[in-house]
């Protein structure tokens, strides 16, 4: 009975543990609608753990849990109980605070490619023949890519990065063999409209297809933590072929 007993103190003793938050200092913790954080507890290897979101059991068994705060916005208790061999440990929990840090981003982008300095017109194969990429340029200034309804009151004291990115999808180059070619995606932070220099999204003058960008949209506070991607269209459409 002695040892018996002996066993469930130590047991006990051993499940015990500090929930803790990945780039977390302080109590409460703050994050964005849609942020995925980290959150564990020193592991056992003999035990399981039991997360929960107020009344909500999590997925996880294991010492940590990845988190996705997509519900609305308000104060929410997490906690973690440790099981070894029926026994459980003490209840850690965890204060958060879920925020807006929101935003919005701008309707579908549409425009048409520029048009042509030169080209010759072949008599030959009836074809018009041109010597310059097709495509659209943004120039600086320029906000139809910025987003808008930015709310940054998750926390008062953390400070905020919009980031952005535009990808661009292979596009016939204007040489005899048409290799289509990749460009390399363009990336910042603040708005657009804010970058330095034009950014040029390639048209399609060969087959004289819409060609389908995309510019993907997040917010990462000064602790790490990161929205949500959010991505919108550009669409540049062709000049009319030459029949």
């Amino acid at each position: 009975m002695l040892n018996r007993l002996q066993y469930i103190l130590l047991t006990a003793l051993a499940l015990f543990s500090v929930l803790r938050g990945a780039a977390q200092s302080v109590l409460p913790d703050y994050v964005c609608i849609g942020t995925v954080k980290h959150y564990w507890v020193d592991n056992n290897p003999s035990s399981t753990y039991i997360w929960k979101i107020g009344e909500d059991v999590q997925v996880s068994t294991a010492n940590e849990i990845f988190i996705t705060w997509d519900k609305p916005p308000g104060k929410y208790t997490l906690t973690v109980r440790e099981r070894s061999n029926d026994c459980l440990g003490e209840v850690q929990t965890m204060e958060i605070n879920v925020a807006p840090c929101s935003f919005t981003i701008p309707q579908p982008f549409v425009e048409c490619v520029e048009p042509l300095k030169s080209a010759v017109f072949n008599t030959i194969t009836n074809e018009l023949v041109v010597d310059q990429p097709d495509y659209y340029t943004l120039s600086p200034g320029d906000t139809r890519l910025d987003v808008s309804g930015f709310d940054n009151s998750c926390k008062p004291d953390c400070s905020f990065t919009r980031h952005w990115r535009i990808d661009f999808p292979p596009a016939p180059d204007p040489s005899p063999t048409h290799n289509p070619v990749t460009k390399a995606p363009v990336s910042g932070t603040g708005q657009p409209s804010e970058i330095i220099g034009n950014i040029q999204f390639p048209g399609d003058g060969i087959t004289f297809q819409n060609v389908v960008h995309t510019i993907t949209y997040w917010i990462e506070d000064s602790a790490g933590n990161k929205s949500n991607e959010q991505q919108q269209t550009i669409t540049i459409k062709p000049r009319p072929k030459i029949l």
